[in-house]
């Protein structure tokens, strides 16, 4: 079994973690909703997929209202500047969107700026830990991958469409397979070609080449998902997802 190398920083800069935040922080979350349902034409399939689709809804909107409550906790002491030291200006706010397991939400962030050196924080994306550009989550990378590793890219998405409600296409999941590769090769080496013949064949359905780096890259997510290594790979990914805010 291979030793999971030391994460590096999502964030460098915040190694010296110029921002603790107080814990433990109570959020209370209440999550309410409604259904209109006519009981003459509604079956009881009708009614679990509104209780679905409402529910879905409600927890999007609860998780917005939690980072919200984290936000102020991160905000309520002064922001300093990890280059040297000095408090920031609050500079406004600026918008971005990030995909969850209940879905994308888009969130108004605050930024701080640091007049003598220029330095920019955002401290609720610092938190979040993902980097700049970034919109999917690592707990939404696994469920993504989980399935990549046995569908192809477009029949995963649609699966995660119908079933989880996120929204992503195939090309982006084959990025999303790309980015993690890196990762998963540092944690369990190259995949040997067994079982390449039918992922040649599913790439030829496909339109592509078996034989190409993307079709190695399934192959070693294969081997992680039946090297029961999956749960703890994960876990140290998420780890490292908020490891540029530890410190």
């Amino acid at each position: 079994m291979q030793v999971f190398p030391t994460p590096a920083a999502a964030w460098p800069l915040l190694r010296q973690a110029p921002t603790v935040m107080p814990t433990p922080v109570t959020i209370p979350i209440e999550i309410t909703f409604h259904l209109n349902l006519d009981l003459e034409t509604a079956t009881f399939y009708d009614l679990q997929r509104e209780v679905r689709r409402e529910a879905r809804q409600a927890l999007l909107r609860a998780l917005r209202t939690a980072l919200g409550e984290v936000e102020k906790a991160l905000l309520a002491g002064p922001i300093l500047c990890p280059a040297c030291q000095a408090p920031m200006r609050s500079r406004g706010r600026t918008m971005r969107r990030i995909v969850t397991v209940f879905g994308s939400v888009a969130l108004r962030r605050a930024r701080y700026g640091c007049a003598p050196c220029g330095t920019v924080r955002r401290p609720l994306d610092e938190w979040i830990g993902l980097d700049e550009g970034t919109e999917v989550t690592a707990a939404v990378r696994e469920q993504v991958l989980y399935l990549s590793a046995d569908l192809p890219y477009e029949r995963a998405a649609d699966v995660l469409r119908h079933v989880a409600g996120i929204g992503i296409s195939g090309r982006q999941i084959q990025r999303l397979l790309e980015a993690e590769s890196e990762h998963i090769e540092a944690a369990i080496g190259q995949a040997e070609a067994d079982g390449e013949a039918p992922l040649r064949r599913r790439f030829r359905r496909a339109g592509r080449d078996g034989a190409t780096a993307g079709a190695a890259r399934v192959l070693q997510l294969r081997k992680l998902k039946t090297s029961g290594l999956w749960d703890q790979y994960w876990a140290h990914r998420f780890r490292q997802e908020g490891g540029g805010r530890r410190g």
